[in-house]
């Protein structure tokens, strides 16, 4: 019997929020639990790096990530015990300031190709650095594009942000997900938290996503951006890919139990 769940979860305004919405989710299962919430890096960035999550997991019992932090390929000895329910995966733009401050560098690739006038920076800091991307954006010196989700779960519709729709530009890989790891030798463990908090459909959507990435051999700071979505019988994959002053922007589509070819056409289709 699972009493006591050390939780790590990454040291920022946004972390912090999943591991908090993470720990209401399983104690409105089990009341009786003891749930740790244990930092094990100071940003969400440090899980896209290869090492970080099977680090964590020899202190802690499982590891709450955004699911667009993450790197292609997970290492060996942890497994995805649940992929939680995705939130709004649209990107919103908040303010309108003259320029504009982007946390991902696929954003500033498919703006400036958009509209080569714009002026625009990355600033990685932004998605855990709240907080300072809201002052900003109240200065009327920069706007901002963030996902959605991240925007309405901090601050609520306060801000005024405009959703831009997803065909129009693509969220992250993995935008508005949780992911839920534990080292893959914790099987009891791993199966109680995949009963309690995996969704299907989801699992399926960001699987697809990050094995697209994968074959492109991508990581998270690239210029690739691709989304799934779809019904219980099929799946849609948009992608965009910038290269140069050029974006690529393709759909593809396949029946659920065919989703290798999804990836396989979308690629061609580029």
């Amino acid at each position: 019997m699972i009493d006591v769940i050390r939780l790590g979860y990454a040291d920022s305004t946004h972390g912090r929020w999943i591991a908090e919405w993470v720990k209401e989710q399983l104690l409105h299962d089990n009341a009786g639990l003891d749930i740790q919430l244990i930092p094990v890096t100071a940003s969400l960035i440090g899980f896209a790096e290869p090492n970080v999550i099977p680090d964590a997991l020899t202190t802690v019992d499982i590891v709450v990530v955004d699911g667009s932090f993450l790197p292609t390929k997970d290492a060996p000895g942890v497994v995805v015990a649940a992929v939680c329910e995705r939130a709004d995966p649209r990107q919103s733009i908040i303010g309108d300031g003259a320029s504009i401050n982007v946390w991902h560098p696929s954003l500033a690739a498919v703006l400036r190709v958009t509209d080569p006038t714009v002026s625009v920076d990355v600033d990685a800091s932004l998605i855990d650095a709240f907080d300072d991307g809201m002052k900003q954006r109240q200065s009327g010196t920069h706007s901002t594009i963030m996902p959605m989700h991240a925007a309405s779960r901090m601050s609520g519709q306060r801000l005024g942000q405009t959703p831009v729709e997803a065909e129009d530009m693509l969220p992250i890989c993995g935008q508005g997900s949780v992911l839920i790891y534990t080292k893959a030798s914790d099987v009891d463990l791993g199966t109680y938290i995949f009963g309690v908090l995996n969704v299907v459909e989801t699992r399926r959507e960001i699987t697809v996503e990050r094995f697209f990435k994968a074959q492109l051999q991508a990581q998270f700071h690239d210029t690739v951006c691709s989304y799934a979505t779809g019904s219980d019988r099929f799946l849609y994959l948009f992608v965009s890919l910038v290269i140069g002053t050029t974006i690529y922007k393709t759909r593809s589509g396949a029946h659920i139990t065919a989703l290798s070819s999804i990836v396989d056409q979308a690629i061609a289709d580029l």
